[in-house]
């Protein structure tokens, strides 16, 4: 969803907007059957988790080129692939790569399977092994292609202690428990009919909390009356993530040298935390692959200042490292962001994709999340807020679970005052727009991903709302750092647009901006409910002064909506010769379910219907 940052962001990033669900015309590739088991063993390595695949495909349309990726790490092995298509290329093994940066958290194994014609089949197997069952935390009951059937079985052994939970399950997955009579392993078997392709859409929630899939929680095993803990509390977690995290090798020399530097014209605590929290969030790159599993050991601090680039874990260690030379309090803090559907109610590696410092100071929490830009001190981004955090006690050998804060939509105001002179045909507006929170980070990354050399006539754009009938100038910016709290842009606008002169009337129109006037949802192709980027609150104020010689003759009526999860609302008032206008869009919530979209059409409607009013003066005779 956007707002008036929108015309910003079309000039610098396209956003991907993809099929819909059930069996459709796009689904050109099918699965046909694909049959998966998962049993826990006993082997050399130790406890190990066999994964088996058979997949077959067809083709249903038209001849294509599909390709198969499957995802592995330093904790799992990809063997036995097997193709028995006519047509398939060889696998090919890439680290998952991006802007020529490698993420070491994964390796994907591409295949392309050739289709030369409708009716056409590949067939593809291959076995994956889980060389720690801690890494063996999720089931897929779908796929991105459509599944007419789907087998998943799970054994698991009577040594072994395993908790399966069900996500997302519909109608068309059938569950089986029993129990082999032989070897007295429990056997889960899920029966998957005509599982829909997933639909990857703009602003859609994660994928835990749109897809079937199962979670799989390794709590423990009893080899031969020997108990092997996994993780059966979140206690067991803590403990395996305190004991990677322990041997982190920090050289504090080297970074209390550092901290020195950033510090020097700090003169206070606050100064000096803002100082060091700012230097990583502006000098080190944010390279991670959000989504991997394998490396919960984060970088040495000094390792990344070397670089000049980290993942969330060695930025969090460098933060932390950098404010513990100060002598602050200063902790690691595991977290899974809001595109997650767990918490730390059940112990998993899956509850995480995170990981941020935070800071006890003067009797407060906060979370410094140095991997996003323009957030200052004590605000957190909404992909972060509300969720449960787990964070390191003062000693190390016990934690913390604590909650990040929700913000109200008012901590993200995006707010534009306009003052009008109407000079001919012609109106004249000097402007301030101020933007704090997720508008003010959304501005400054967009600003800062800009090249410099285009910046100015990018702004310049921007401010004059992409119309070639306007022109900005004196554009002055205050506040245009990581760790201010708001940024504010005042500039003069010449523009004709919104005024109309017919003999002797002026049609004025006060709201330029016209913000998700073009936020209709397309009901008959989006297949998920709209996750919103964060909490909105927008707000433009115009004050028009009425020209000598002119009266008011025509104020539109004033706009009132309001719905449990977002309110429109427009008024006018008059006020001697000036005429103000004044609208509020305000949406609180996180999400918008399907089942609203109809009404929230309708209500962009009415939106719409009150941005096409005017007002209108007349010449006094």
């Amino acid at each position: 969803m956007k707002s008036h940052l929108c015309i910003l962001t079309t000039i610098l990033i396209a956003f991907c907007i993809l099929k819909a669900q059930a069996q459709t015309s796009e689904d050109n590739i099918l699965i046909n059957k694909k049959i998966s088991s998962f049993s826990f063993d006993r082997e050399k390595e130790g406890i190990v988790v066999n994964e088996k695949n058979a997949i077959y495909y067809e083709c249903s349309k038209w001849g294509e080129t599909y390709t198969m990726t499957e995802s592995y790490n330093n904790k799992t092995k990809l063997t036995d692939i097997d193709r028995k298509g006519r047509y398939s290329s060889k696998p090919e093994y890439k680290l998952y790569t991006s802007d020529n940066m490698f993420y070491t958290d994964l390796n994907i194994c591409y295949i392309d399977l050739y289709f030369e014609r409708k009716g056409a089949t590949n067939e593809l197997k291959f076995k994956k092994k889980y060389l720690d069952p801690r890494y063996f935390t999720i089931i897929p009951l779908s796929d991105d292609l459509f599944i007419k059937e789907m087998e998943v079985t799970v054994r698991v052994p009577q040594w072994m202690n395993v908790e399966l939970l069900e996500y997302s399950i519909d109608k068309n997955i059938s569950k089986n428990i029993s129990i082999d009579p032989k070897s007295q392993d429990r056997i889960y078997s899920y029966k998957v009919i005509n599982q829909p392709a997933e639909k990857r859409e703009s602003n859609m929630r994660g994928y835990t909390q749109t897809y079937p899939h199962i979670q799989v929680i390794c709590k423990s095993a009893n080899i031969d009356g020997e108990k092997v803990t996994f993780f059966e509390t979140l206690n067991d977690q803590y403990a395996w993530y305190h004991n990677i995290v322990k041997d982190v090798n920090n050289d504090m020399t080297i970074i209390r040298t550092k901290a020195k530097e950033i510090t020097k014209d700090s003169k206070t605590d606050e100064e000096k935390i803002k100082s060091l929290f700012a230097w990583v969030q502006d000098n080190i790159r944010y390279i991670a692959f959000e989504d991997g599993l394998a490396a919960f050991k984060p970088d040495d601090a000094q390792e990344v200042l070397r670089k000049k680039y980290g993942d969330c874990k060695g930025m969090a260690n460098l933060t932390k490292a950098l404010l513990q030379s100060e002598g602050f309090d200063a902790r690691l803090a595991w977290l899974g962001t809001n595109h997650i559907a767990y918490d730390y109610t059940t112990p998993s590696l899956s509850n995480d994709n995170h990981m941020i410092c935070a800071l006890f100071f003067k009797g407060k929490t906060y979370y410094l999340d140095a991997t996003v830009k323009y957030i200052p001190l004590g605000e957190y981004s909404h992909h972060i807020q509300g969720r449960q955090t787990l964070v390191e006690d003062k000693d190390n050998s016990e934690y913390l679970l604590n909650r990040i804060p929700v913000f109200p939509s008012l901590m993200n105001t995006d707010s534009l005052y306009s003052e009008i002179h109407v000079d001919g045909d012609i109106l004249q507006m000097k402007s301030k727009h101020y933007y704090m929170g997720e508008s003010k980070q959304i501005l400054l990354s967009l600003m800062d991903a800009t090249p410099k050399d285009k910046l100015n006539s990018v702004l310049k754009v921007f401010l004059e709302n992409n119309s070639s009938q306007s022109k900005a100038d004196d554009i002055q910016i205050r506040g245009a750092s990581s760790q201010s709290q708001e940024v504010e842009i005042c500039y003069n606008l010449e523009t004709k647009e919104g005024l109309q002169s017919i003999d002797n009337e002026y049609y004025i129109d006060l709201d330029l901006q016209k913000d998700f006037s073009n936020n209709n949802i397309n009901i008959e192709k989006r297949v998920h409910d709209i996750d919103f980027s964060y909490h909105y609150y927008v707000v433009r104020q115009t004050v028009l002064n009425i020209p000598q010689g002119y009266k008011i003759t025509s104020i539109p009526k004033d706009l009132r909506i309001e719905r449990e999860g977002y309110t429109f609302s427009i008024e006018y008032k008059q006020q001697d010769n000036r005429l103000i206008y004044k609208k509020i869009i305000n949406i609180p919530s996180d999400y918008l379910k399907k089942d609203s979209f109809n009404q929230w059409n309708d209500d962009i409607s009415s939106l719409r219907k009150a941005y096409m009013e005017q007002v209108t003066l007349t010449k006094i005779n």
